[in-house]
């Protein structure tokens, strides 16, 4: 198997060290990795700088780079939260037998249920291996039609665009219920390991190209799944349509629902608030990437139409219903994003068909219900093309204003 050095993986910090304490975590590129498995390893590459005292560190994600939310010093420990999830990278320095220095620790994400840790390990400015040329032909290049779980009752399908040279790898999975978002790593001519971690996701593919050009691989969910998936390279593949995949209930035109705010305040679409108006309902919550994606997008686009008569409502629903835990993350998250609109708790996602009883299913996060002024429901979109897509986010994006404009004349 190819052992990828480093991964680009997510998250801008700066914050402030004191004048009198000197900082343990040197300069440099630090080599991570997530211990998912005793077989897969989920690489990262975290940098660190220091400047006039302030110490900044980078956690890149493909080609993004996502805010972490803060970074302590604590006598031989280092304390991580890496982004807006509810995660923490807990660690400790250890100096092996040659003097080097290493991290060794854990990851914990408290949004899930039960003791969810993974070992967590890190070194500084290891080597990186050489380039690997890549045969063509058993190019990873190209767009592919992806089946995971095939031939069982879970099989789902998937597009892969995958993007090479020398020895990087990029590219992403679009489903039917929205895109892998960034994902890296490297080749060689008969291996793909692609990952991205967001600083709550721990994704790892692992892809082994076939004798008659197609794929076998596995895909790891952080410790708690793993799958297997085949491809092949299909030019002409499409998705089913996502407008198809969630609909109202025959009887039903509209939604019902009565829930609350952060601050216990119930909020329902007969307000006169929303009397009226076009109204975009966001079934969200606060552990999806692809739905914070997508409150990126909404945000201007609510403060450009909510004179003209647009509303919108984001529904939470999360993995747990604990309310002080519930009350906290609603909060962080609007005051992270600095969303103008609710953000209410929906339920549980495990319980979201009880929430919403109108609805045959909930199929994926985000689904975006669009409800015209008559307080008819129009449409409703499941996931979308993330910024990961490229060309397809910016159609994304394009076609999502066409049709609010729309509603609103």
């Amino acid at each position: 198997m190819l052992q990828t050095k480093y991964f680009l993986l997510s998250a801008f910090l700066l914050i402030n060290l004191s004048s009198r304490a000197q900082s343990k975590l040197d300069n440099g590129i630090w080599h991570c990795s997530l211990q998912l498995t005793q077989t897969a390893n989920l690489p990262f590459e975290l940098s660190v700088t220091d400047s006039a005292g302030i110490k900044k560190l980078f956690i890149i994600n493909g080609e993004e780079k996502i805010p972490v939310q803060s970074y302590r010093e604590q006598g031989d420990s280092i304390f991580i939260v890496p982004s807006v999830f509810q995660t923490e990278i807990k660690a400790k320095f250890i100096e092996d037998d040659m003097g080097s220095k290493y991290l060794e620790g854990i990851f914990i994400d408290y949004a899930r249920v039960g003791n969810y840790i993974i070992p967590f390990r890190a070194y500084n400015n290891t080597g990186i291996e050489s380039p690997v040329s890549l045969e063509k032909k058993f190019s990873f290049n190209g767009k592919w039609e992806c089946h995971f779980s095939p031939g069982t009752a879970d099989s789902s399908v998937a597009i892969g665009i995958f993007n090479h040279s020398q020895n990087k790898s990029s590219g992403t999975f679009l489903t039917t219920t929205g895109d892998y978002r960034f994902l890296a790593g490297e080749a060689n001519s008969k291996v793909l390991i692609l990952s991205a971690f967001d600083g709550a996701h721990l994704f790892l593919f692992e892809a082994w190209m076939q004798l008659d050009s197609t794929i076998k691989g596995t895909f790891y969910s952080g410790k708690h799944h793993k799958e297997e998936w085949t491809a092949k390279r299909n030019n002409n593949f499409e998705l089913p349509a996502s407008d198809k995949l969630t609909f109202l209930k025959d009887g039903w035109k509209s939604l019902q629902f009565s829930f609350p705010d952060a601050d216990s305040n119930l909020v329902s679409l007969t307000d006169e608030k929303f009397y009226h108006k076009v109204v975009l309902v966001q079934i969200s919550g606060s552990w999806c990437p692809n739905c914070m994606d997508e409150t990126r997008v909404l945000i201007p686009l609510y403060k450009k139409y909510n004179d003209q008569g647009l509303e919108i409502i984001m529904l939470n629903f999360e993995r747990k219903d604990d309310w002080s835990f519930v009350q906290k993350t609603l909060k962080h998250e609007k005051e992270v994003f600095q969303i103008p609109y609710p953000i209410l708790f929906a339920g549980l996602t495990s319980k979201s068909s009880e929430s919403l009883p109108m609805l045959n299913k909930i199929s994926g996060y985000p689904t975006l219900i669009f409800i015209d002024r008559e307080g008819i429901v129009r449409k409703i979109e499941t996931g979308i093309n993330g910024p990961a897509t490229g060309d397809l986010y910016e159609k994304w994006k394009d076609d999502l204003e066409s049709y609010v404009k729309k509603l609103l004349e």
